[in-house]
């Protein structure tokens, strides 16, 4: 899979940051769901890890919105 480089993106108006950041978790959950069923309810300790990994990076990208939100005047 080949992903956008970021300044590749080119800025919408027609999303918003709290939608985004939940449609990113729920795909995260469905991911780890069918990671499971395909390993008998089981993750490695690797899978694991890059589902942490990247829950994590999403909560440090909502954490910098929220404070770029509050210091704006």
């Amino acid at each position: 899979m080949k992903y956008k480089h970021f300044d590749d993106i080119k800025p919408s108006n027609k999303t918003d940051f709290i939608m985004l950041y939940f449609a990113a978790c729920r795909s995260l959950r469905e991911l780890e769901a069918a990671i499971r069923r395909t390993n008998d309810g089981n993750l490695t300790c690797r899978q694991a890890w890059l589902i942490k990994r990247i829950n994590y990076k999403l909560l440090q990208m909502a954490a910098l919105w929220k404070k770029q939100l509050s210091q704006k005047p």
